[in-house]
Order: structure tokens, then sequence, then C-alpha cells
């Protein structure tokens, strides 16, 4: 087991739920100063500077309770609340995106350039908030620094870390994609954007589909 996969994992699956919240916001038709502040009020709570100096420290993963409850509270860190049922669905498309990224890397150290997608990515939801950019702008050094250097031997570790963590984690993807053919609901189709090898652009395309039903996502508080 690497003591060096748990900023990956908490990064990319929080990349995973930025995404979708993003697209059930905008499915619900939520006002765009409401869906801003949401994004930008999570973004800002997953990058605190403490809690990323503990993240990036070497350590064992955290049990699949005690992450799922992280992500709950993130989820929960602005205006918008979940109801269990929607946040179970939210972390079963967290889960079974990221599993699928990790298995389609052609080379270990890729899972680091899907870190970077996903960064790359929560920049782009930042809005009117050079705070927080800053934020993420500091993890992506973090990684390049400790990242940076690790061998093919390290990032295949990590990667079998990963693998591991995910293997008792079934997610039924199957009902998602019946339930969507049986109601004719919508389908959001998405494709990686540019990625970085030893400092040269270079594109790597991960075709993938989520399927968005037509539920009720979120309440909000007052």
């Amino acid at each position: 087991m690497s003591v060096r996969t748990l900023p990956l994992l908490f990064l990319n699956l929080g990349g995973e739920m930025l995404y979708i919240l993003d697209q059930r916001l905008r499915a619900q038709n939520i006002p765009g100063d409401k869906a801003r502040k949401v994004l930008n009020d999570i973004i800002s709570t997953m990058f605190n500077r403490k809690f990323m100096e503990e993240l990036f420290k070497p350590q064992e993963l955290y049990s699949k309770k005690a992450l799922r409850t992280v992500y709950e509270r993130l989820a929960h860190a602005s205006i918008m609340k979940l109801n269990q049922a929607s946040m179970d669905k939210l972390y079963d498309l967290m889960t079974m995106a990221f599993k699928y990224q990790v298995l389609l890397c052609p080379r270990p150290k890729d899972v680091l350039l899907v870190t970077f997608n996903h960064l790359d990515t929560i920049k782009g939801f930042i809005q009117d908030s050079p705070t927080i950019l800053q934020q993420v702008d500091e993890t992506f050094r973090q990684l390049t620094e400790i990242y940076g250097g690790l061998s093919a031997g390290e990032f295949q570790l990590i990667r079998q870390t990963l693998l591991i963590f995910f293997q008792d984690l079934h997610i039924r993807r199957e009902c998602f994609w019946k339930h969507m053919q049986e109601t004719g609901h919508s389908v959001a189709f998405r494709e990686w954007g540019t990625i970085w090898r030893t400092g040269e652009g270079e594109r790597l395309t991960f075709p993938y589909v989520y399927p968005f039903e037509t539920f009720e996502f979120c309440t909000w508080a007052k």
C-alpha cells in the first residue's frame, strides 16, 4: 500500500463531485448566483490550506466510511442540502467515474495526469474569487513538487492501492442505463482536456457518459 495515494484519491473524487453538482445545478435551472456560491463554497472548503497540509502528509488511505463522511460534509459546506438518496447517487457516480478512469490509464503515472485534469476543471468552476483560485494553484504546486519525481514503480504502487480501494465498490451502472432508456432522460457527454507530461502539452481522451436522472437533487438552507 502506498502512503502517497490519499491526495490523489481525494482530489479526483472531489473533482468528480464538483462536475456532477455543476451538471445537476444546471439541469435544475438554479439561478447563476446561487449555483456560483455553492461551487465556490465547496471548493474553498475542499482546498482549505490546513486540510491540504494534512492531506499531503504520507499516510494510509481513510476507511471507505470515513472518506464517504468527508464528501458528505463537503457537499453540505454551502447553502445546498442533499437528501440521503441524492447523496448515495452522487457518491456512486463519483466512485464509478474515477474507478473507470484509473482502469483506463495507459500507464500508472497517468493517474497524476488525470488529477491535473480534475484540478484544471475545478479552476474553471471558480468565479469572482482570486483567493480560491490561489488555493487550487497551491495544490497544483504541491502535486508537482511531491509527485513529479516519483518513479514508475512508485506510481504502479499508487495505482494498485487505488484499485484495491475500489475492488469492493461495485456500482451497478446498468441500472442507470436501464432507467435512462426507459424514461428517456438526458445524458451528458464529456471528454478530458489537455494534460501535462514532462512539461509538454499532450492530449489524453477519456470518453465518459454521465446518465442524469431527473430526481429532485437538493434543497436549500434558509
